[in-house]
């Protein structure tokens, strides 16, 4: 018998002799039976098989194609002499007639067996080391392969070349037993005819569903002979229909149950797949469910992570909205505001306006909700709120338009509760209209009070509210307060018990906040918020608030 040999055209004195055998996989991964150091070549680039002594070759689908005497050709016959360019590598063709030629480091240490055990020990080693290469490369892309589409490629490929099979596909479970689904990346179902890889939509996969119901209720391998006429499965109707001679049909198995199934089947009278074939299949769909649910939690992993950094990025957009040129204080009026979200984004928000030589503009808000939909929100009421003010000159008309935009465009009840006021810095006339939100604490020594209840709903929720104006008049010295509930509804945790388990303690309040307020009258504006919020966090401790806390505190100096 002749037998073929590869020889890198390079190597000018043939000394690197690559025999050939019945079947060899060139390509640069350690899965080729010849690896190439070659970055042009494909992962598994092209296959060579003997067949009655003579040699063909067929791509295997790779990048830059195979090129046989200059020519890029799909496949074809060997002759002694050809040149087969994989990626930037020259291989040469070679065939001798009689066994190979041994070099020194190749001589048999046993005894030499008859030629008859020679051939059938060959062919046994030969599946043997094909059905090896098939596990150990499904096991070698649990550690290292996470994308989930290349994962299921990899795994049809390797296990239908190792058993020689005609056609198979990968499909995954539903929510239901009998509900089988495309591959939850790529929403296709991944499948293999005859070497060739490609996708199809799940309607035109034509499988037989009593085989694969079997497998998914019962999680157990099936293998599947037409020549066993006693088999109850040579009835099913879907195998008649398909007039399928040999199935075989094993789970995919993962930490958390039976992902799907790799089925194999065959309408080909002479292939007829083997109880090893089966074992095969078992141990690779074993392994390949573990590959698939890694790949598919690193998948989930790196969509954590992407998220968590496009809040922290919404985070900084979100804090460059905000106010954060405070005037320093001055005769007239001295002004400070501090947010301080529970999450990365938040809901609060607050601004400061100079309407006039004489006149400014205070708001603080609260949207609903927490996380990136709050903060969009309060982003576009923020600029909308910019606009309104400088055109109307009443608090109660800026919400009532403010108002009329987001009950347009909000989403899920999504509302703002809203306080805005104007200061007259010449008479020390306050305005102020109040949507839902907590009223302001006009601070006058330690006397605190409120001002400004609540003359109408949060924004948004309805449209057509009309909100009353509430006016005061601040006399030098005093100062006004505006806040959030996020300060007064935060709570810690206190250890309690032989055990130290946490319970919740009461919230920090109103109260808490008039006595602080009362203590630290005379501060400047940013000194009052500063204790404040430094006296919520000691509530708190060793906890955090669980809402943002929001506070802007104003002292007319008149």
């Amino acid at each position: 018998m002749a037998n073929g040999f590869l020889v890198k055209q390079s190597d000018r004195e043939r000394r690197n002799r690559v025999p050939i055998g019945d079947f060899l996989i060139v390509g640069r991964t350690s899965e080729s039976g010849y690896v190439l150091d070659d970055s042009s070549a494909s992962r598994q680039h092209v296959e060579i098989r003997a067949r009655g002594g003579v040699y063909y070759w067929r791509d295997l689908g790779s990048t830059n194609g195979t090129i046989v005497n200059e020519r890029v050709q799909p496949e074809g016959r060997l002759n002694h002499g050809d040149h087969i360019r994989v990626g930037n590598t020259t291989l040469i063709f070679e065939q001798d007639e009689g066994p190979p030629k041994m070099t020194p480091s190749t001589y048999p240490t046993a005894p030499i067996e008859t030629p008859e055990q020679d051939v059938s020990t060959a062919k046994i080693d030969v599946r043997e080391n094909e059905l090896l290469k098939a596990v150990y490369s499904v096991m070698n892309d649990v550690a290292t392969n996470y994308d989930p589409c290349s994962l299921v490629d990899n795994i049809l490929e390797t296990t239908m070349r190792a058993i020689g099979a005609q056609r198979g596909a990968v499909l995954f479970a539903g929510g239901e037993a009998d509900v089988l689904k495309p591959c939850p990346i790529c929403s296709e179902v991944h499948v293999i005819k005859d070497g060739q890889l490609s996708r199809s939509d799940v309607a035109k996969i034509r499988i037989s569903n009593t085989v694969a119901r079997r497998v998914l209720d019962g999680g157990e391998s099936i293998l599947f002979q037409d020549t066993d006429i006693n088999d109850d499965l040579a009835q099913a109707s879907s195998i008649l229909a398909l007039k399928l001679r040999s199935i075989i049909c094993v789970p995919l198995k993962g930490k958390l149950g039976t992902l799907g199934i790799l089925y194999i089947d065959s309408d080909r009278p002479k292939q007829q797949y083997t109880q090893d074939h089966m074992l095969l299949s078992t141990a690779v769909g074993n392994t390949a469910g573990l590959a698939i649910e890694n790949a598919q939690m690193h998948q989930q992993i790196l969509d954590r992570q992407r998220m968590n950094q496009e809040i922290e990025f919404a985070g900084i957009i979100q804090d460059g909205f905000l106010f954060k040129k405070w005037p320093e204080p001055s005769p007239q009026f001295d002004v400070f505001g501090d947010t301080r979200p529970a999450k990365t984004v938040g809901g609060d928000f607050y601004d400061f306006i100079r309407l006039g030589q004489d006149r400014l503009g205070i708001l603080i808000a609260d949207v609903s909700g927490k996380g990136v939909p709050a903060a969009l929100a309060m982003a576009q009421l923020l600029a909308e709120f910019r606009v309104r003010a400088m055109q109307e000159l009443n608090p109660g008309a800026v919400l009532a338009a403010l108002n009329e935009t987001m009950a347009e465009r909000s989403q899920r009840g999504m509302f703002c509760t809203m306080c805005y006021l104007t200061v007259d810095l010449a008479s020390g006339r306050v305005t102020c209209a109040n949507a839902g939100h907590h009223p302001v604490l006009r601070i006058r020594g330690k006397d605190i009070q409120e001002f400004s209840d609540a003359s109408g709903p949060p924004v948004g929720i309805l449209p057509g509210v009309v909100w009353r104006d509430q006016e005061t008049t601040l006399a030098r010295g005093e100062a006004l307060l505006m806040y959030t509930d996020g300060i007064v509804e935060a709570r810690g945790t206190v250890s309690r018990g032989l055990l130290k388990r946490s319970e919740s303690i009461a919230e920090y309040g109103v109260e808490s906040l008039r006595e602080l307020l009362s203590r630290h009258h005379g501060a400047t504006a940013r000194a009052m918020v500063g204790a404040v919020i430094e006296d919520v966090n000691r509530h708190t401790r060793p906890g955090a608030p669980h809402d943002d806390c929001t506070l802007i505190a104003l002292r007319y100096s008149g």
